[in-house]
């Protein structure tokens, strides 16, 4: 075998690794859905992800397309949270979730945004 097919070789296989190291990091920083919940009264879903860095995080979706930022929730007790209450006033939707921890946004169909308060932090 001549150098030049020993040197692709080895760049082959080299590559073939790079990339398997690359999907499995991939694989293993992913965020985790932990929680979908179809708002009342719209096509919106909001979907709670728990990251590897131990936060829940929310985001509005609209026929699986992103609508809005990433919202932070906070810390979580586990990866799993499941859904406490849902409630409406007017256009107003109330979600609230649990895992050990409590967790509430609030979404204005209306807008189709999160609620925030004067502060830029989420109301609860």
């Amino acid at each position: 075998m001549s150098i030049t097919k020993k040197i692709s070789v080895v760049f082959g296989v080299l590559a073939v690794i790079a990339l398997a190291v690359v999907l499995l990091f991939v694989y293993a920083v992913r965020t985790n859905v932990a929680s979908r919940v179809p708002i009342p009264g719209s096509s919106m879903t909001a979907v709670v992800t728990a990251d590897v860095s131990g936060c829940y995080s929310c985001q509005l979706f609209d026929q699986g397309h992103p609508i809005s930022d990433l919202l932070l929730l906070g810390p979580y007790a586990s990866r799993s949270c499941s859904l406490e209450h849902i409630s409406s006033v007017s256009n107003i939707v109330t979600i609230e979730w649990a895992d050990g921890y409590h967790y509430s946004v609030m979404v204005d169909i209306a807008s189709r945004r999160f609620v925030v308060g004067s502060n830029s932090v989420p109301s609860k």
